[in-house]
């Protein structure tokens, strides 16, 4: 009985998984165009080619998803159409598929309502099934009730809302250039209309994060955020607030070094003050957050300056302080500004130092992806200190390693890579 309980469980647990994806119906595309009518349901139509990826992708990744499966499964009956089928030549033609992936809305009689071309997130799917059901609108047609009723902040602030979703249905240059002017209008005057003050909501919020993600010398919205901390910590979660904040005043400081601005120290100063309690909770080994920071900031400024041994100083002391707690993302940075602030020509300095940096990075867990890549810039830097042999081994074990790339073009792609580094040496 134990035996028997324990199978049961594993199929309902396993038919549970399959009925949460998009069920796929097996036949042709007249033949779900039959069952459709059948069910009293719209069809749902994925123009597919074996080699595209980006249709790959959509397959495994987003038909997959238990919310699209919910919604496509009640709504429609799916069906997938090898374009390079012979017997799917005809209907590609009658519904004019010239990209892949394109995904088409159709009803019972056969007439298209809605498409979708190329690859698309799970979220952006499904508001487009609703448009293609007229149980939402697009945002065509919410920007057109808009023009006639400007002063209605609610629907201005859908329309802000919703045009991340909007942008990826566009794929003609000029259309995207028509909306993206549109758009960038909409903010000012949103901000302009419903003040600061009233913002402090989870909805406002997203729209700030939308559309404010980068502070300057004055900037009123960041202030006011950090001083309402508290207040907007209680209508969303505090981490997205400290994170807003956060990634702000940090990428501003970073702007700074970058061009050599002294004041990068004032925005420093600020993290002691009134961003304490954004930055508060996070630890970085024996260094205070203001201390690690400095050691960062100060870092990337002799690094723009070309005062390697000073950015070394910094960079070595925050790892030393950091101990334990570093990460492979504390070392892929500096790495990376290094390589952009010299335009990859790095002194021989500069490479021993990677290569130090580098077989440190290599003692944490990392995915074989980002593990392939230190080993190649390992490889790149043994090859600039004349230590061709270190070079060759590290390149072989790079290929070894890039097996576990689960993305198939990828791992290609890297394995493309490293043979051109194996030729250049």
């Amino acid at each position: 009985m134990r035996r028997i309980f324990f199978v049961l469980a594993f199929l309902i647990g396993t038919l549970g998984n399959l009925s949460a994806q998009m069920v796929l119906f097996q036949g042709t595309f007249e033949e779900a165009l039959k069952k459709a009518k059948e069910e009293k349901k719209e069809l749902f139509v994925d123009f597919y080619a074996d080699w595209c990826g980006p249709c790959k992708a959509m397959a495994t990744q987003v038909f997959t998803l238990p919310e699209v499966g919910d919604y496509f499964n009640a709504h429609f009956i799916c069906v997938q159409v090898n374009v390079e089928a012979k017997e799917n030549v005809e209907v590609s033609k009658k519904y004019d598929v010239k990209a892949l992936p394109t995904m088409v809305f159709v009803n019972r009689e056969g007439k298209e309502l809605r498409r979708v071309k190329g690859a698309v997130q799970a979220e952006v799917l499904i508001k487009e099934a609703k448009i293609a059901l007229g149980k939402e609108l697009s945002f065509e047609q919410l920007y057109d009730q808009f023009k006639k009723k400007k002063k209605d902040l609610e629907l201005h602030q859908q329309l802000l809302l919703e045009a991340p979703l909007f942008f990826p249905s566009l794929q003609q240059d000029y259309e995207r250039q028509k909306w993206t002017t549109r758009i960038e209008s909409l903010f000012p005057d949103y901000l302009k209309s419903k003040k600061l003050e009233n913002m402090i909501n989870d909805k406002d919020f997203q729209i700030l994060l939308l559309y404010h993600p980068q502070t300057s010398k004055e900037d009123p919205i960041f202030d006011f955020v950090a001083a309402n901390f508290d207040k907007f910590a209680h209508v969303v979660k505090k981490e997205e607030v400290a994170g807003y904040l956060m990634s702000m005043n940090n990428g501003y400081i970073i702007q700074l070094c970058k061009k050599g601005d002294p004041t990068y120290k004032d925005r420093l100063d600020r993290v002691n003050k009134d961003l304490k309690s954004a930055y508060a909770g996070f630890t970085f080994g024996t260094l205070s957050v203001l201390d690690a920071m400095t050691l960062l900031a100060d870092a990337t400024y002799y690094l723009y300056r070309h005062d390697e041994a000073k950015f070394f100083e910094n960079m070595d002391k925050y790892f030393a302080g950091k101990g334990d707690q570093t990460e492979v993302e504390d070392y892929a940075q500096p790495l990376e500004d290094m390589y952009t602030a010299y335009n990859g020509q790095l002194s021989k300095a500069a490479n021993l130092k990677s290569i130090d940096w580098i077989s440190q990075a290599l003692k944490k867990q990392m995915d074989a992806d980002t593990h392939t890549r230190f080993l190649i810039m390992l490889a790149q830097c043994f090859r600039d200190t004349d230590n061709v042999e270190k070079a060759k081994q590290c390149l072989n074990q790079a290929f070894v390693t890039s097996a576990g790339i689960e993305d198939q073009m990828q791992m290609k792609r890297m394995q493309g890579i490293i043979k051109q580094n194996l030729q250049g040496l």
